[in-house]
């Protein structure tokens, strides 16, 4: 085989076939702009280690074998700066001058594979170097890299020599650098080459943005970037066309607010408004829609009617959110206040609340002090006051009818935090609506006039609202919470089995009664609290669990538990119960059973006679689960 052919292989990049000695074809073949960039992203990184003095290894996985990366790529091996008898000559920094006694260490004269490997090098210097040797010989793509590096007299060498090869070169060559002239173009020193390049061919081409934009891979995405820009730019892009890109860019999010920022440039008339606005609803990634309208704020791209619409209607929360706190700064925003106060998201009820005051209707205030969020109220609490009027006077006049009071009035009384208050709220919760009485008993919480204890009785409340800001109240008292335990409500045993395992200790012999309980929610709770508690339970004790005489409900969990287990005992429980007439224990059971098949521990336990025995009996079956299983966890991971 001819040393300048490489077969395709995933095992080596671009630099590293230049490493091996292959021609510069091999390396970068088709030569698309991407290609070349990433021969010199690879060599660069692959050269930075010996430039910083790194002394690094790492091993790699091919197939089924680990190698040491050495093995491979060893760019140690690379051309590098070789000092001489008189390194004081060399521009330690630039590679300026022509230094006696220092050199890369490549051939003499350098192979093209070690001049492309040095045009790309992480040292300066040897990049320098090479520019110097191959001048205007060198490759197009290679040179004009150069003209946008880093380093100013690497910048200067690489602009005269592309300028000569550039004058010599046909309409053909100097086409083909349009795409890597815009790929570069947004580097901080890719000005340059981008004019110049674009002055030989007569500007922006589509081949060229085509070529960006079929960029595959996450490698690609600055490359799709840059051909969004210059397509947008020279009017290959309509609008259609960006807002394509934004709502099918499948991998990186900063392409498609590049889009819909260059859609932004082809008009400001109602039409775009309105195709910006059916974008924001057809696009299924908050992030981008979020970011997208941040956009065309900044762009003054929205009108107070768009901003009003999306605030009042719009299914993302922060989209509304973000609309209507850039609605109220801009002038004209009282003529909508009305449309903002009967939306249905708080946070734009409440922005629209706390502007009452400044548009001089401080008497609308008044019916927010009874707003199902707890924000609004508070807003309109604060405004009113500030307005001069006395909220606390106006709830207390609200809660003074119990057949006018509604949920919300008590919530704000208590949220007062007026001690005085302590005797309505008290006598509210007897009140025959459910969420009053509820909203009551928070409030005597709130102002700490309720002992623990206390709470207690209106656990037997029919209203779960109640029930459950009792047990909010008693969740730090285990005590109280394990007397509870017996309750003749199940959604008041369940909460208390949940608190129990997740802010205190439950033991396995507490909590495993309960899992017979008949209620569903109790016994998924105590089912919870046990797998909390495996710790305490050994193998012995789960395999008596599943003895045919327990409940179904232990034997499941029991096998369950047991699948999780890596002890003999529990795989010989598995294989004996693969045909149970339980599905749950059964399901169990063949999950684990395949264990066998290579589990050595099993072989040289006191069961090992057994458990051969029924894994000889079952071994084709358990090859097919085994196998099931296999291809149902591959399914998952490809979905």
């Amino acid at each position: 085989m001819a040393n300048d052919f490489l077969l395709p292989t995933q095992y080596l990049g671009a630099g590293e076939r230049l490493l091996h000695g292959k021609a510069l074809s091999s390396a970068v073949a088709p030569g698309r702009a991407e290609d070349w960039v990433r021969l010199d992203t690879d060599v660069f990184n692959g050269t930075l280690g010996r430039v910083a003095g790194w002394k690094v290894s790492s091993r790699i996985e091919i197939g089924g074998h680990w190698f040491d990366d050495c093995e491979i790529a060893d760019w140690e091996s690379a051309p590098y700066w070789r000092e001489g008898d008189d390194p004081a000559g060399a521009d330690d920094h630039t590679g300026a001058g022509d230094p006696t006694g220092a050199a890369p260490s490549w051939g003499c004269p350098p192979t093209a594979s070690e001049l492309a490997l040095c045009l790309c090098h992480a040292d300066a210097r040897v990049r320098a170097a090479a520019l110097d040797t191959g001048g205007a010989a060198a490759p197009l793509p290679l040179l004009l890299l150069r003209c946008a590096d880093g380093d100013e007299r690497v910048r200067g060498r690489a602009r005269r020599a592309f300028t000569e090869a550039l004058a010599g070169a046909d309409d053909g060559s100097a086409g083909s650098l349009a795409a890597l002239a815009l790929r570069i173009g947004h580097r901080r020193h890719g000005g340059w080459a981008r004019d110049v390049v674009l002055a030989r061919t007569g500007g922006i081409r589509e081949p060229a943005v085509q070529e960006l934009l079929a960029s595959g891979g996450w490698q690609g995405a600055e490359a799709r970037l840059a051909g969004i820009r210059a397509g947008a730019e020279a009017g290959l892009l309509d609008a259609d066309a960006l807002y394509r890109i934004a709502l099918t860019a499948a991998r990186d999010n900063s392409e498609r607010l590049e889009a819909v920022r260059a859609a932004f440039a082809t008009g400001h008339g109602t039409a775009a408004r309105k195709r910006f606005i059916a974008f924001l609803d057809a696009c299924e990634n908050s992030e981008v829609r979020v970011g997208a309208l941040r956009h065309a704020l900044s762009a003054h791209f929205p009108s107070l009617g768009d901003l009003t619409d999306l605030a009042v209607g719009h299914r993302d929360r922060h989209v509304r959110r973000l609309a209507a706190r850039a609605l109220l700064g801009l002038p004209g925003a009282d003529t909508v206040l009305d449309r903002l106060l009967a939306a249905a998201d708080g946070t734009v009820r409440g922005a629209a609340v706390g502007r009452l005051r400044a548009a001089a209707r401080p008497a609308d205030l008044e019916p927010y002090l009874t707003d199902p969020s707890p924000w609004v109220r508070g807003l309109a609490a604060r405004e009113l006051r500030a307005a001069g009027g006395d909220p606390h006077a106006r709830y207390r006049a609200l809660c003074a009818d119990p057949e006018t009071v509604t949920p919300p009035a008590v919530s704000g009384l208590a949220e007062q935090r007026d001690l005085r208050d302590a005797p309505m709220l008290e006598a509210l919760t007897r009140h025959t609506d459910g969420a009053v009485r509820a909203r009551a008993l928070g409030g005597l919480r709130r102002l700490g006039v309720l002992a623990a204890d206390a709470l207690v009785p209106y656990a037997d409340d029919p209203d779960p609202r109640v029930a459950a800001v009792v047990l909010r109240g008693l969740r730090d008292d285990p005590v109280v919470l394990r007397a509870l335990l017996a309750h003749p409500h199940a959604r008041v045993r369940a909460r208390v089995l949940v608190h129990l395992a997740h802010r205190h200790h439950i033991g396995w012999n507490e909590a495993l009664p309960l899992l017979t309980d008949p209620a569903k929610e109790v016994s998924r709770a105590a089912r919870g609290a046990l797998r909390a508690a495996r710790g305490e339970v050994t193998v012995a004790q789960l395999v008596a669990l599943t003895a045919p005489g327990e409940p179904p409900e232990r034997r499941a969990l029991a096998m369950q538990l047991l699948a999780c287990s890596y002890e003999p005992e529990a795989l010989l429980t598995a294989l004996r119960l693969v045909d149970d007439p339980l599905p749950a224990v059964r399901a169990a059971a063949r999950g684990d059973a395949y264990r066998v098949l290579w589990d050595r521990a099993a072989a040289r336990s006191p069961h090992a006679d057994e458990i051969r025995a029924l894994a000889e009996r079952h071994r084709e079956r358990l090859t097919v689960w085994l196998a099931e299983t296999r291809r149902r966890n591959r399914a998952l991971r490809n979905r």
